[in-house]
C-alpha cells in the first residue's frame, strides 16, 4: 500500500465515510463517522456521556470483558499467556507498564523473533505514576489488564495500519455492539521503551478505551523525527502494538459513576460493609467524576469547591463538612480496593518490601493502604482483601504465595507502627531545628523516615496552629525517586571489529593454544582466536602468558567489546605475528569452580528458602565468591547449615552440569523467566548453564562438567547488605579445603597458646573475654577516681570574668579525654591542666568555655619553650619544662 501524505490517512476511514476534524477545543486531528461532531471525544473537549446510559450491547464483568476480547482474535492470532509485572528479562525498568514490554527490546530490535505472530494476550500492568489521583477521579488505577492484538512486520508483512483499524472497529461495534458513529480515532504520536510511531486513540463517549500504535522508529540521537522532545530514526520492523484497557471497556459496558464499582464491586462492597465509608449518591458521583475529568490541572480542593454548590442541591441540603466526610472515606476505601490488587500482583512476583527498587513501590502501596484502612475503620485485614482478589483473577495470576504474603504483611505492618510511634519524635525535632515544615520537607521526611505527609501535617498544625497544604501529587513526586533504573553503562568499541573465536566455549579445560595477531596497539592485541576467558558476568578474566619469539609475555586482563576480545599484555608483539597462548590453568580451575557453586548454591538457597529468592549480584573469586540474593533477613545458622547439608548431598550425587543454546522463546517457555537470574544478553539464543533437577540460567562463564568435582562447599559469611538484600560468601573445591585447613591452623594455634583441648578453646576464649569485662570495668573505675581525684585538688581562683581552676595530674591519654568531658560540666570559665604522664615532657591543656582564646593563654605561659595548637576552647601544647605558679596567676590577672 502506498502511504498518503498523512500516514493515518487509510483507506478504512474513506470506505466507512470517516472525516478527518480538527478539534474545536484542543486542536488535535481526528477522525468520526459523525458528521457534526465538532470535537475529538476526549476530555475536557468532552463530558463522560457513558455513565447511566452505556453504549455496550450489554454488561460485562472483567473475565467476561476478557474472554470476549481473546475469543474475537483467536481465529488469525495465538494466545500467549502473561508476562509477569517485574520484567526480569530487561535491566531497564523496574515494572512493566504496557503490553510492549513484554518485547523490548529484544523483539522490537529485530533480534528475537516474537513468540507468535501475530498475537492475542491480557497483560496486567502496574503504573505507579497514577497512584495520587487513585480514589479521587473516580477512574485512575495503579493496576490494569492491557489487552493487545500485535503483529510484527519484518520481510514478511502481517498486518499494519488499514488491518488494525478494522481489527479495532470491528470488535468494537460488532462484539460489543457500540453505534459507529461514537467511536473516535484521535491522532496523536507514541513514544515509549525507546520506540516511536503513528498512533490513534480510540474514544467512545468521552473514554478512551484503546490506542493503535504503528511502531516504526527508533529512538536515535541523530534522527530527524521528533517525539515528546527525543529523535527518532525509521527502523526495519514495522510493530502493531495496540493496547486495549480491560478496565476501561468493563466500566464503559455497565456505566457506573467510576470504574471501581465496575471492575471489583465485590470487593468495594466488602469494605463499605466492614468500614465507616459509604457509597455517595451516584449522581453525585457522577459530577465528581466529570468535573475530574475536565478540570486535571486544578487541585483536588479547588475541584471540590466547584462542586459544592451542585452537591448541595442533588443532597438535600447536604452541608459541606457532611459532604467531605463521605467523599474522603469512599475515597479511602477505593485506595484500599485498588491497592490490594497490585500488591497481589507484586506478591504473586515476590517482590520482598524494601527501600529500594520494586521493593521501595511496594512498601509505598502498603503503608498507604494502612494509613487509608485507619481512616475508615476497616474492621478487615488487607491480606483477606489480596485474597479476594486473587479468587477473582485466578484466571490471569496463576500464582498466590499465600504464607510469603503473609509474612510479608506482618512484618511491615510492624515496621509501619515503628514508625508511627518514632515518627512524632523525628517530626518534632525537625520543628525546632527549622521552626517550620515546608512542603517540601514533607518529601524528605517520608523518604527518609516512611512518615505520611497527613501525619507530619496533623503534628505541625497541633504544635504550631499552621495547616500544611500536602501537594496533590505527593506520591508520584516520591515515586519518581525511585521509579527508574540507572542504565548501564556500554563499553564502547574502541577497537577495531574484529571477531574473536572463543576457544573457551570449545573446551574449558584447554591450557594452550595458537593464534595470530589480528591487531596491535599499546598494551594489547586482538587475536582470530582465544582461550583466554574475558571478564564478565562476576567472573574475572583468566591470566596467563603468550609465547612471542621465545619470550614470554604475561597477560594483564583480557576484555570483550561485543565479538572482539582484547588481551591487555606487559609488551607489545607485532599484528601478523603467530603466537601461543598459555592459561593460567590452577585459577582458571578455581574459577570455574566458584562459579559452578554459584549456580549451586542459588539453587539450593530457593529450594530452601523460597521461590522469592533472586540473584541481586555476583562476584567470582579464586580464593572466595560471594552472591547477593533477595531475601527478607539475614540467614541463620540454622538455614546455613540446611543450605551446606544439601549442596553436599548434591555434590555427591554428582549432578550433571550441562551447557546449550536455546532459542530465546524456548528457553522461556521451558525454563520460565528464572533463566535471566544471571543478567539478560541480548541475543536470539540463550547460553543455559544447567545442574541437572537443581538450576537452569542464562550464564556465559566457564563450568565444571558434574557437581562432584567441587568436593565440598563451604559457607564462611553472610550479612545484609541493605534491606531485603543478603550477601553470601563462600568457598568451594581447593578454596573450600584451604579455607578448613586455615581454620584448623588457627585452632591448634589457639590450642597451644591456651594449653587446653581444641574441643574446650570456645569455652576457655568466651571465659577469657569475661575476665578482659571485668578488667575493663576496673580500670575505668579506677580512672574515674583518678580523674575526679585531679578535680577535687583543683586550685581555683576567683576573677570578675569568672572562676579559673588549676589543675596537677599524672593522667594517661584516655583519661585526659575523661578529664576534659568532666571538666564542660563545671561551672568556671577556664581550666589550666598540666599532666605528667611519665617521661621528660609534661602536657598542658586550656579548656576554655568563655571568650578567652585557649592557645594565647598557653603561649603566655609557657613563652617560645612550646608549640602551641588546638582550638580557641581546646588548647594544647606540650613543654619539657614545668611552669612557676606565680607565672600562671600572672596571665590569669591579665586576662
Amino acid at each position: 500500500m502506498t502511504e498518503q501524505k498523512n500516514p493515518l490517512e487509510l483507506k478504512f476511514f474513506s470506505d466507512n465515510r470517516f472525516t478527518r476534524k480538527q478539534c474545536s477545543n484542543c486542536h488535535h486531528y481526528f477522525w468520526t463517522g459523525d458528521p457534526g461532531r465538532k470535537t475529538c471525544g476526549d476530555p475536557p473537549c468532552d463530558r463522560y456521556t457513558f455513565i447511566n446510559t452505556p453504549p455496550v450491547s450489554r454488561k460485562y464483568t472483567l473475565d467476561e470483558m476478557r474472554e470476549e476480547f481473546i475469543s474475537f482474535f483467536r481465529d488469525g492470532h495465538t494466545f500467549i499467556s502473561p508476562y509477569p509485572v517485574v520484567p526480569r528479562w530487561r535491566d531497564d525498568v523496574l515494572l512493566v507498564n504496557a503490553s510492549i514490554y513484554d518485547f523490548q527490546p529484544h523483539v522490537t530490535s529485530g533480534v528475537v523473533p516474537p513468540p507468535a505472530n501475530p498475537l492475542v494476550m491480557s497483560q496486567p500492568s502496574i503504573r505507579m505514576v497514577d497512584v495520587d489521583n487513585v480514589g479521587k477521579t473516580g477512574r485512575h488505577l495503579t493496576t490494569f489488564e492491557m489487552m493487545c492484538h500485535d503483529s510484527f512486520n519484518n520481510r514478511k508483512q502481517v498486518y499494519w495500519k488499514e488491518e488494525t483499524v478494522s481489527y479495532c472497529h470491528s470488535f468494537l461495534t460488532e462484539k460489543l455492539g457500540i453505534e459507529p458513529k461514537l467511536v473516535t480515532y484521535k491522532e496523536k504520536p507514541w513514544s515509549g521503551g525507546g520506540n516511536g510511531g503513528n498512533a490513534l486513540e480510540v474514544l467512545v463517549e468521552g473514554l478512551e478505551v484503546a490506542t493503535l500504535v504503528f511502531m516504526d522508529m527508533v529512538a536515535d540521537p541523530e534522527g530527524t523525527t521528533e517525539i515528546d522532545g527525543l529523535t527518532y530514526s525509521p527502523m526495519e520492523l514495522k510493530v502493531v502494538d495496540t493496547g486495549y484497557g480491560l478496565e476501561r471497556l468493563t466500566w464503559l459496558s455497565q456505566g457506573t459513576p467510576t470504574v471501581y464499582e465496575a471492575i471489583y464491586p465485590g470487593i468495594v462492597d466488602h469494605v463499605l460493609e466492614n468500614s465507616d465509608a459509604s457509597l455517595i449518591d451516584r449522581r453525585i458521583l457522577e459530577i465528581i467524576v466529570q468535573n475530574f475529568a475536565e478540570h486535571e490541572d486544578l487541585h483536588e480542593n479547588e475541584i471540590i469547591r466547584l462542586i459544592l454548590p451542585e452537591v448541595a442541591r442533588i443532597g438535600n441540603n447536604m452541608t459541606e463538612e457532611e459532604f467531605l466526610k463521605e467523599y474522603n472515606t469512599l475515597k479511602s476505601a477505593f485506595v484500599v480496593a485498588d491497592h490490594t490488587r497490585t500488591l497481589l500482583l507484586l506478591f504473586s512476583d515476590y517482590v520482598i518490601p524494601s527501600n529500594v527498587k520494586a521493593g521501595y513501590l511496594a512498601r509505598l502501596l502498603i503503608r498507604r493502604t494502612l494509613r487509608h484502612i485507619e481512616l475508615i475503620n476497616f474492621r478487615g485485614t488487607m491480606e483477606e482483601l489480596i485474597e479476594m482478589h486473587w479468587e477473582s483473577l485466578r484466571n490471569i495470576v496463576k500464582n498466590y504465595p499465600r504464607d510469603f504474603v503473609h509474612l510479608m504483611l506482618q512484618e511491615e505492618a510492624e515496621k509501619y507502627q515503628e514508625t508511627l510511634e518514632k515518627g512524632r519524635g523525628i517530626v518534632e525535632r525537625s520543628l525546632s531545628r527549622q521552626k517550620e515544615i515546608k512542603p517540601d520537607d514533607l518529601l524528605k521526611l517520608y523518604d527518609s523516615y516512611g512518615l505520611h505527609p497527613d501525619f507530619v501535617a496533623s503534628i505541625v498544625k497541633e504544635k504550631t496552629g499552621k495547616v500544611i497544604e500536602v501537594p496533590d501529587d505527593f506520591h508520584t513526586r516520591v515515586i519518581s525517586l525511585h521509579d527508574n533504573v540507572e542504565p548501564g553503562k556500554k563499553r564502547e568499541l574502541q577497537f577495531p571489529s574484529i571477531k574473536t573465536r572463543p576457544l573457551y566455549y570449545d573446551d574449558v579445560r584447554i591450557s594452550e593454544f595458537n593464534a595470530i595477531v589480528m591487531d596491535s596497539g599499546n598494551g594489547y592485541i586482538i587475536l582470530n582466536q582465544t582461550a583466554f576467558y574475558p571478564e564478565g558476568g562476576g567472573q574475572p578474566t583468566d591470566l596467563g602468558y603468550f609465547v612471542y619469539r621465545g619470550k614470554k609475555i604475561q597477560v594483564k586482563k583480557v576484555e570483550r567489546y561485543g565479538d572482539t576480545i582484547v588481551h591487555w599484555i606487559e609488551g607489545d608483539i607485532p599484528k601478523s605475528s603467530r603466537i601461543m597462548g598459555h592459561i593460567d590453568t590452577f585459577r582458571r580451575h578455581r574459577l570455574m569452580a566458584h562459579h559452578s557453586a554459584t549456580h549451586l548454591i542459588l539453587g539450593v538457597m530457593k529450594e530452601i528458602l523460597g521461590p522469592h529468592v533472586w540473584q541481586f549480584g555476583v562476584q567470582k573469586g579464586v580464593e572466595t565468591s560471594r552472591i547477593d540474593i533477595t531475601h527478607y533477613r539475614k540467614l541463620s545458622d540454622e538455614d546455613i547449615r540446611k543450605i551446606e547439608r544439601r549442596c553436599l548431598e548434591l555434590i555427591r550425587e554428582g549432578r550433571n552440569i550441562r551447557v546449550k543454546n536455546v532459542d530465546w522463546n524456548k528457553a522461556i517457555e521451558k525454563y520460565g523467566f528464572s533463566v535471566f537470574q544471571g543478567g539478560v544478553p541480548l541475543s536470539p539464543k540463550l547460553r543455559l548453564v544447567e545442574i541437572e533437577g537443581v538450576d537452569v540460567e542464562g550464564c556465559g562463564g566457564t563450568h565444571l562438567s558434574n557437581t562432584s568435582e567441587l568436593g565440598f562447599l563451604k559457607i564462611v559469611n553472610t550479612e545484609s547488605v541493605q534491606e531485603g538484600i543478603q550477601r553470601i560468601t563462600f568457598v568451594a573445591g581447593e578454596a573450600a579445603l584451604e579455607y578448613v585447613q586455615g581454620i584448623y591452623a588457627s585452632a591448634r594455634a589457639l590450642q597451644s597458646a591456651l594449653a587446653t583441648d581444641i574441643s574446650e578453646i570456645p569455652g576457655r576464649v568466651q571465659s577469657i573475654v569475661r575476665e578482659n569485662i571485668e578488667l575493663k570495668k576496673e580500670k575505668e573505675a579506677l580512672l574515674k577516681r583518678n580523674v575526679n581525684k585531679t578535680i577535687d585538688q583543683a586550685e581555683v581562683l576567683e576573677y570578675p570574668w569568672g572562676g579559673a581552676a588549676v589543675m596537677r595530674s599524672n593522667l594517661t591519654e584516655e583519661g585526659m579525654k575523661l578529664l576534659a568531658k568532666a571538666l564542660f560540666s563545671k561551672p568556671y570559665k577556664l581550666f589550666l591542666i598540666i599532666n605528667d604522664a611519665g617521661g621528660s615532657e609534661y602536657g598542658y591543656v586550656v579548656i576554655s568555655k568563655g571568650k578567652v582564646d585557649g592557645r594565647t593563654v598557653l603561649a603566655s605561659i609557657l613563652g617560645s619553650t612550646a608549640e602551641v595548637g588546638g582550638t580557641p576552647s581546646y588548647s594544647t601544647a606540650v613543654s619539657h619544662e614545668t611552669v612557676d605558679e606565680n607565672l600562671i596567676k600572672e596571665v590569669f590577672d591579665k586576662l
